[in-house]
């Protein structure tokens, strides 16, 4: 009778340690299996704010297009109006759904607010667009014409808060999709660049009037953001993932079709500016809208493909649930044959396991004292063995990622050919010039630097010899240059230093003392090679005339430009009270 009680309580024992063991497991599925649920949700509001992003984008195409014809094209501007009045009926479904899927914040809610301060500036950008529709194009001033583009475009700017909010949300919440979703923010940015840069270039084009500077400053910017996620686009997704086919093909297209022809296109017409840029404004967005709707296809396909493995990994967990809760079923049933034997060979070393699954649970990794032989027994102590080295490989990816995000962060601020900051590092300090004026502190002073005749340098020497010159030239700028201002290598030949707290005549002696430092002794470079290498500086800083990054840089360059036409090696200030200027 004591040995039956002991089994009974050996038994009771063995029952409550299985079903630890399988409720700690079941809760784990459980929970990964709500979690698959919310991040579906997640991702789906995700794809709401993306469609309606992509939809006020594409709205402006066949805007654009209706803008530069005549109502007496006939047949053309009347399927012209048939597209825009689809495209706003798209643009307004997409909103409806946002908001509807909003309605359930509360009242006050910031993302309620971003959305109606998106809508009410859309109808201020349709209500601009339909009152030019209302007279001939002949009668429309340029400046019309771009302020109702303007209007369309800042709409579009007004989701972008809202964007990013739901992108930061769905990376939290979904992080092994982080990739995927990143992959459609990249084209979802992209095809807006691309349809900003149509939108700039509608006024020239109906004009035939040349790129103002301002204008072509400001696609350069967005060109340069589209060349920046072009780079982060990767070529082919996971062979191994059977539908990567279609989606590989559609990446190709776009390849083809944005990048290899919209983006030339585009820098055809660039090149032409002043001159006959032949085709019309109409003619360059129909030649452009069925590329940046590839970009459109190919991020719903990454959406989907986000959709599809979230689906599957919320089936799995519910498999899982239910083959725990089978097995947990048939332990007990087998409990009941082999209670004799628990005792020995079961309870105890069940107990231990217990306890060193406890301990992992809680980050103890040391190892915990065991008990049984049986083949049974030491696979669990395998599987525990497992789990304890999928912690520590987990802990030291933490901390190889980390150091590689750094790494990352550093290559991306620095240039690769001189070690200064390169312009993305200077334009995060400036901001977006597109964007709407960023005000800056007075005591900002900018130094823009262009290597004299460095192209006969490389047609002659090459540009292996160029890259030296222009390593040397970084070289005697950062010691010239100290904390706390910065030297940058802008591009090409050209350098620029950001000062804090210099005075214009500081200022001045500073790009002095560069400007001495590159002319004062010559270069030897590849094969003893001794050249006498100078630059050109302008100099600005920020005044009451100079009170944004815009103005700032536009008056170095400008200066920049004057020291080269009165003869290079020497620095222009711009214009404040008086012109300053030292030669050598």
């Amino acid at each position: 009778m004591q040995l039956q009680a002991q089994l009974r309580v050996g038994a009771t024992l063995l029952l409550a340690v299985a079903a630890g063991i399988s409720g700690y497991v079941f809760q784990g599925y459980a929970n990964a299996y709500r979690q698959s649920t919310r991040d579906l949700q997640t991702l789906a509001s995700y794809n709401l704010v993306l469609k309606a992003g992509n939809a006020m984008s594409a709205e402006r195409s066949p805007s654009n297009i209706l803008l530069s014809l005549d109502q007496d094209a006939g047949p053309v501007y009347a399927s012209t109006a048939i597209q825009m009045a689809d495209a706003r009926h798209r643009t307004d479904d997409a909103l409806d759904q946002l908001e509807h899927m909003l309605a359930a914040q509360p009242p006050a809610s910031p993302d309620r607010d971003k959305l109606s301060r998106a809508r009410k500036s859309l109808a201020k950008g349709r209500t601009a667009i339909d009152q030019l529709l209302q007279h001939a194009p002949a009668t429309r001033s340029s400046q019309d014409l771009q302020d109702a583009i303007n209007k369309m475009v800042l709409a579009r700017k007004q989701l972008d808060p809202l964007i990013g909010d739901f992108f930061a949300d769905t990376v939290q919440d979904a992080p092994d999709q982080a990739r995927i979703m990143q992959m459609a923010r990249i084209l979802s940015d992209l095809r807006e660049y691309g349809g900003r840069i149509d939108s700039m270039l509608l006024v020239p084009l109906s004009a035939s009037e040349p790129i103002d500077p301002s204008r072509h400053l400001v696609i350069d910017l967005l060109r340069g953001h589209i060349d920046e996620l072009h780079r982060l686009l990767p070529e082919r997704l996971d062979p191994s993932d059977r539908r990567a086919g279609s989606i590989d093909s559609m990446r190709a297209q776009v390849e083809h079709d944005f990048f290899g022809h919209t983006l030339p296109l585009i820098d055809s017409l660039m090149a032409r500016s002043g001159s006959d840029y032949g085709m019309s404004a109409a003619a360059f967005t129909s030649q452009t809208m069925p590329d940046l709707m590839a970009l459109e296809k190919l991020e719903d396909q990454f959406i989907q493909r986000a959709i599809d493995q979230l689906a599957q990994v919320k089936n799995d967990n519910r498999r899982h649930m239910l083959m725990i809760g089978a097995y947990l079923l048939a332990f007990y049933l087998f409990l009941l044959v082999v209670l004799r034997a628990a005792q020995s060979f079961v309870i105890r070393p069940l107990l231990l396991a217990r306890q060193e699954i406890i301990n992992l649970a809680h980050g103890d990794l040391r190892p915990a004292p065991r008990a049984g032989n049986s083949a049974e027994v030491r696979a669990l102590h395998e599987a525990i063995d497992t789990l304890r080295r999928h912690h520590l490989n987990s802990m030291q990816l933490a901390i190889e990622r980390d150091e590689l995000s750094k790494a990352l962060r550093r290559q991306a601020h620095t240039d690769a050919l001189t070690g200064l900051l390169n312009r993305h590092a200077l334009e995060e300090i400036t901001g977006d010039l597109s964007a709407e004026p960023v005000r800056l502190s007075k005591d900002r002073g900018l130094i823009l630097i262009d290597v004299d005749y460095f192209k006969p340098i490389n047609d002659e020497h090459g540009h292996i010899v160029g890259d030296l010159v222009l390593r040397e030239v970084a070289s005697r700028i950062m010691r010239s240059v100290a904390a706390p201002h910065m030297a940058f290598r802008y591009g090409g030949e050209e350098f620029a230093i950001l000062t804090t707290g210099l005075s214009m005549k500081a200022l001045c002696l500073l790009a002095e003392d560069v400007r001495h430092a590159i002319a004062g002794d010559e270069f030897t470079v590849h094969n003893s090679l001794r050249l006498g290498v100078t630059a050109s500086f302008g100099v600005a800083k920020g005044d009451a005339l100079i009170f944004t990054w815009l103005d700032l840089l536009n008056a170095a360059d400008t200066a920049l430009y004057r020291a080269k036409a009165q003869g290079r090696n020497q620095l222009v200030s711009a214009p404040r009270v008086s012109d300053v200027q030292y030669s050598g």
